[in-house]
């Protein structure tokens, strides 16, 4: 099998979205640039009958948390499926995410989102809940992602991977002011690309695919999500994290590595 292999730091400051974190790193940290393409409104689907899109429907969350957090509490659900639906968001758009995110993801993070539907994620996000803090608006949750395992199928037919020790990402849950209210939750039409794309190339279905929860985890939930980076201890932890799952990463920066197969996909966990 053909790896090509660079080693390079990305830059914090380059990050236009800390939260798409391989997302970032295989794209933000790129010269190329790419408008979302101009996507149809799709009716609300309901949440037993989803089922994600295309572009990751090849992909699987393998979840890990700190001891006394539970993963399968109502808060830990509600974590777990706003990160997974902000991964969506990236591939297929807001509309392809699970039922009731694109009402609860705050419009002015909404807004930053550039999809690029022609890409698609493969293999197995591994990712960890370090810790969750109440706020005063509400509670932010810390996730660690350690990317090694999985690629985004590119234009070419290649696959893209980052192999580093981890990201940190937050998730900001808050009660929304009558200011949030006002704002329209609805994702902004973007300018359509003025050359026209080549279809992408399919993809053969993995073993193990996507997991997605089978009701509303958002119903009746009221907070106004968010994501940003968490950075200082928290950043330290995931890092320390990171290296203790895959010790071989590069002790400074990343690998970007590329191959012609996609990685294994691992089944989810702990799924929906």
């Amino acid at each position: 099998m053909e790896l090509r292999r660079m080693t390079t730091t990305c830059p914090r400051g380059n990050r236009k979205l800390v939260t798409t974190l391989v997302v970032f790193m295989l794209v933000a940290c790129t010269s190329e640039t790419e408008p979302a393409p101009q996507q149809s409104p799709s009716l609300p689907v309901d949440a037993s009958e989803y089922q994600a899109p295309e572009q990751v429907r090849n992909a699987t969350y393998v979840w890990s948390a700190e001891p006394g957090i539970d993963l399968l509490d109502n808060r830990g659900k509600l974590i777990r499926a706003s990160h997974e639906s902000m991964m969506i968001a990236f591939y297929g758009g807001i509309e392809t995410t699970y039922p009731g995110f694109s009402n609860a993801i705050d419009p002015r993070y909404a807004r930053r989102i550039n999809t690029i539907a022609t890409r698609a994620l493969v293999g197995t996000i591994r990712a960890h809940l370090l810790q969750v803090h109440q706020t005063e608006k509400g509670f932010n949750a810390t996730v660690c992602i350690q990317p090694s395992h999985y690629a985004v199928r590119r234009d070419d037919g290649q696959y893209h991977t980052v192999h580093g020790s981890a990201i940190e990402e937050r998730v900001e849950f808050n009660h929304p002011t009558a200011e949030d209210r006002d704002l329209a939750r609805v994702r902004p039409n973007l300018p359509p690309s003025t050359t026209p794309r080549p279809p992408s190339p399919p993809i053969a279905d993995a073993t193990h695919q996507w997991s997605a929860p089978t009701e509303d985890v958002f119903a009746d939930t009221e907070w106004l999500i968010s994501f940003g980076a968490d950075l200082g201890d928290a950043k330290k932890r995931c890092e320390e994290w990171g290296r203790s799952i895959e010790p071989g990463v590069p002790d400074d920066g990343a690998e970007f590595l590329v191959s012609p197969t996609p990685p294994e996909t691992l089944p989810a966990y702990p799924g929906w």
